[in-house]
């Protein structure tokens, strides 16, 4: 018997599986008392989304009726699955998000006003509210006055505490239960006609969404579907924050966004999901008992995918832990290499249908950012690989000049 390793996972973090797989494609291992397989690379990712694998059950239940909800599309398979990944991407079009990209770049402009010359802002906490400010009525959800900071709050301490045992989980659950409280009334204001919400909302998708057999989602699931295209967009908070370190720390590519070279913003927005780490791993359980990579598993065995190792793993990436986004632009990239938001085909797989809107508002922060006089006074920009999901420690402090142009910013003593 192997000895199981999930007080492990949740100690070390973002580089537990690369250590426990020490450079090869998959490892048997135990974790949640289960036997399981751990893999990585993109031969690992090309596995982990076989057919063969199951999401359902795979989830542990903490995490998963925190962060996702009950029976929402991270945890279904096969036509349940289908079904609704097609509403996400009927919502999730290349148009909706160019409008929610503008929505936002419009927001950061104003907020970067508004700082000018004033008292110094948190990168994070201002991501925060303008992700919310933007994807919240993108969303087709009304806001009463006032509410935007509690709903973007609540949003983020969700976030913030899924992963991490003690009082950031507290703090997730006390969010949690008021905000879905919040997504019921709006389902359900929708289906009796006392809320409006435009005809290709999100809102009206998840309140008038259908399982296979056409009987309207229980009112909780419609709920949860629609957090769940709320809240990813919020949660690339934490890439801008680590956008904002960039930035600070590579000049030289905060002058080339600054200039207008629009294929060194993309480049730039790929590598900060690349380089700077959001899920450490991601589960799967096997429908029956087979091989993995050439590892037996039995029915119902768990698989994880190192996320974080693929992300930085030597075999795909040239010098994989220096922040580059210059690859991005010498050569195609291996999909199956780069999965910060997971793998496989968006249309018919688990890849996540939202991973456009989190490149668009890494994007347009960044540009809005390197074209700004910016000054980082001294703070602790580190940041701990154990703590899941993980940001800088200031937040990145900013303080914003009156004078237009992209100079560089101030020096930061750490």
């Amino acid at each position: 018997m192997r000895a199981d390793r999930t007080i492990e996972l949740v100690r070390t973090g973002y580089p537990w599986g690369a250590r426990v797989r020490g450079g090869r494609t998959g490892v048997r291992t135990r974790v949640l008392g289960r036997s399981a397989v751990l893999v990585g690379g993109a031969e690992g990712v090309r596995r982990f989304y076989d057919p063969r694998l199951r999401r359902r059950g795979s989830f542990p239940p903490p995490i998963k009726l925190l962060l996702f909800g009950p029976r929402t599309v991270h945890g279904l398979d096969d036509t349940e699955h289908r079904l609704r990944k097609a509403l996400y991407l009927d919502v999730i079009t290349a148009e909706t998000t160019a409008e929610l990209g503008r929505r936002a770049e419009r927001l950061w402009e104003e907020a970067l006003d508004g700082a000018a010359g004033g008292a110094p802002v948190v990168l994070f906490d201002e991501a925060v509210r303008v992700l919310a400010e933007a994807v919240l009525p993108w969303a087709g959800v009304p806001l009463a006055e006032g509410e935007l900071p509690l709903r973007a709050r609540q949003l983020a301490t969700v976030l913030d505490g899924f992963a991490t045992p003690g009082r950031p989980y507290a703090r997730a659950v006390a969010a949690r239960v008021p905000l879905g409280r919040w997504a019921r009334r709006l389902v359900r204001g929708v289906r009796a006609g006392t809320v409006s919400a435009p005809g290709s909302s999100a809102l009206y998708a998840a309140a008038c969404a259908r399982d296979e057999k056409g009987t309207l989602l229980p009112e909780r699931e419609a709920a949860t579907t629609l957090l769940n295209v709320v809240r990813p967009t919020v949660a690339t908070a934490w890439f801008i924050a680590f956008a904002g370190l960039a930035l600070h720390e590579y000049p030289e590519w905060r002058r080339r966004i600054a200039s207008g070279d629009e294929a060194a913003l993309g480049a730039f927005a790929q590598e900060v999901r690349r380089y700077y780490p959001f899920v450490p791993v991601l589960t799967a359980r096997a429908r029956t008992r087979q091989t993995v990579l050439g590892l037996p598993i039995r029915r119902g065995g768990l698989v994880l995918l190192d996320v974080h190792g693929t992300d930085h793993d030597p075999a795909h990436w040239t010098r994989p832990d220096r922040f580059d986004p210059e690859r991005f632009l010498t050569g195609e990239v291996d999909p199956d290499a780069l999965v910060p938001q997971g793998g496989g085909d968006v249309s018919t797989g688990h890849r996540c249908p939202g991973e456009g809107v989190v490149l668009t508002m890494i994007a347009v922060a960044a540009r809005v950012l390197a074209r700004r006089p910016l000054e980082l006074p001294p703070q602790d920009l580190r940041y701990d690989l154990s703590r899941v999901p993980t940001r800088p420690s200031s937040g990145v402090v900013l303080r914003v000049g009156q004078d237009g142009g992209a100079e560089e910013a101030g020096r930061v003593q750490p």
